[in-house]
């Protein structure tokens, strides 16, 4: 049987619903003291089931078999079988609630079968209940309408829920039509009543016999075993299923993207592919994956960076939110800087590894022209709600340190990005800050002017006269040198020719001296 999401509310024979999910979670071994939850399919499964064993035959005197269809309507599938069993010899007994359909509905009883018709505000009319019992066998099914509806099934009928009980216990089934004698009273034909209690006198355990509801060791095995295929099939079942809704999605995909508009900046579809694929029709049997991406650099991107810039940059965001895709994956430009991602079929698994594929390409996308960080948070989640929750992760991007949810309940993740700005902004960073800072002051020098190089042939000609004064020299055409004068400015240029070079300073060859 599916088990379905955690419930909160709801009671049934005043056991909340709260309890029966979580008898349910405790494991994997069914015990048939436990309510489970089951939908229709699988009641109508259960029910086929005990008919076929009952006609499976031989049948012994006596043998009860008692059905509760809470609607006429629903028992009339089954009325050539229920006119079988009568025929085989078993005593059978029908009830179902008086309503609007009684009285229009043409589905005659079968002669053979006893019609008991109950009150639509007893509790027996919120049953769907088969049991069968005969001297050396028994088979049950109880179960109780949830009145709530599982979404992911395509019609409302075919989504309702019960919770009961089944197995293939004689003494359990016994237990089961005596509960039935008892609410059924004195409805019960009189020749139907004792025949039930003389049945219920030779199943039922007495003082000396061991009152085990389980039955016997070769009943459990057949519930179990049973209880056991039936899970399965279920399961295999919601595969098939999702596989199913998975392919009509897919051509719905399709269809939706040649009819929708496409961005002329970025190449990927406008949301009206939304409104065309995902309408808002209410929750559908098919999980979506949907994964909101916010890339703030892209915000008014062509006024800043230029025309060029921004179609530059909105195709790289495009090329990295849909590399990861599969091939009914949808990529989305919901605005500016905002981008969706739509994977119909996800799990939370699967769609948190495709958000952190995205990240990385972004940050991959953030490095060359246009050279701006195209990275941003992304808030994620998987849900079966229609329309799809695009609001709700738009307030989530707005609140990450806050924990978030849809309007129907399923949990929001949001990705944050640690560093936006990316390596290559952290080092266009550093290299602004050290453009920006002040030049440093310079340092006190001690250095002193340069000595003139006397020319060699100067030099020899003046070789051996001794140590002359400042005003020999000048008198005999040779510069004088001004070795002890200190700098006086940091531009020697013309400063140091005025000062070095009197008018008379030359060599007698009428070149300058050389300075070193």
């Amino acid at each position: 049987m599916r088990s379905p999401g955690t419930r909160t509310k709801g009671r049934i024979g005043g056991t909340p619903m709260v309890e029966v999910e979580r008898t349910r979670e405790v494991g994997e071994q069914w015990s048939p003291d436990q309510p489970t939850v089951a939908s229709k399919r699988s009641l109508v499964a259960l029910s086929h089931a005990i008919e076929a064993a009952v006609l499976a035959g031989p049948v012994t005197t006596p043998t009860v078999v008692v059905a509760l269809f809470q609607r006429r309507a629903y028992f009339a599938r089954e009325a050539d079988v229920y006119e079988r069993v009568a025929a085989s010899g078993a005593v059978v007994v029908l009830g179902f609630a008086e309503d609007e359909t009684t009285s229009t509905a043409t589905t005659e009883v079968p002669a053979d079968c006893r019609l008991i018709t109950l009150d639509p505000d007893e509790p027996l009319a919120d049953e769907w209940s088969v049991v069968a019992v005969g001297p050396r066998a028994g088979a049950y099914l109880v179960a109780t309408d949830a009145h709530q509806i599982d979404p992911t099934e395509y019609t409302l009928e075919a989504g309702r829920e019960f919770v009961g009980r089944w197995g293939w216990s004689r003494v359990q089934a016994a237990n089961e039509l005596a509960r039935l004698r008892s609410a059924l009273g004195a409805r019960l034909d009189t020749a139907v009543g004792h025949t039930v209690d003389a049945l219920l006198a030779q199943v039922m355990p007495t003082g000396g016999t061991a009152a085990a509801s389980a039955g016997t060791d070769g009943e459990r095995w057949a519930t179990h075993a049973l209880h056991r295929m039936v899970r399965r099939m279920q399961d295999a079942r919601e595969g098939s299923r999702v596989l199913r809704a998975q392919l009509v999605d897919a051509h719905a995909a399709v269809a939706a993207r040649g009819a929708a508009h496409i961005d002329p900046q970025s190449g990927l579809t406008t949301p009206e592919f939304l409104s065309r694929w995902a309408d808002n029709s209410g929750p559908t049997a098919l999980p979506v994956g949907v994964a909101l991406v916010d890339v703030e650099a892209l915000d008014g991107a062509e006024h800043r960076l230029g025309r060029r810039a921004a179609h530059h940059a909105a195709r790289r965001v495009a090329a990295a939110v849909s590399e990861p895709l599969g091939p009914v994956d949808a990529a989305v430009r919901l605005s500016e800087r905002a981008f969706a991602l739509i994977v119909p079929g996800a799990s939370s698994r699967h769609l948190a590894s495709l958000v952190d594929a995205v990240v990385e390409q972004l940050e991959l996308s953030s490095d060359g022209y246009p050279n701006v960080p195209l990275v941003g948070p992304v808030a994620w989640t998987v849900t079966l709600a229609r329309p799809l929750p695009l609001d709700d992760l738009h307030l989530a991007l707005g609140t990450p340190e806050q924990p978030a949810s849809t309007l129907a309940g399923d949990p929001i993740v949001v990705r944050e990005v640690p560093d936006p700005l990316g390596a290559h902004h952290r080092r266009d960073a550093t290299a602004a800050a050290v453009a920006a800072a002040p030049d440093p002051e310079p340092e006190p020098t001690t250095e002193r002017m340069p000595r003139i190089r006397i020319p060699e042939d100067v030099a020899r000609s003046t070789a051996g006269s001794g140590t002359r004064s400042d005003a020999s020299c000048a008198g005999a055409g040779v510069p004088e040198l001004v070795s002890d004068l200190p700098r006086r400015t940091p531009r020697p240029s013309a400063v140091r020719s005025a000062v070095l070079f009197r008018p008379s300073a030359v060599v007698g060859d009428g070149t300058p001296p050389t300075v070193s």
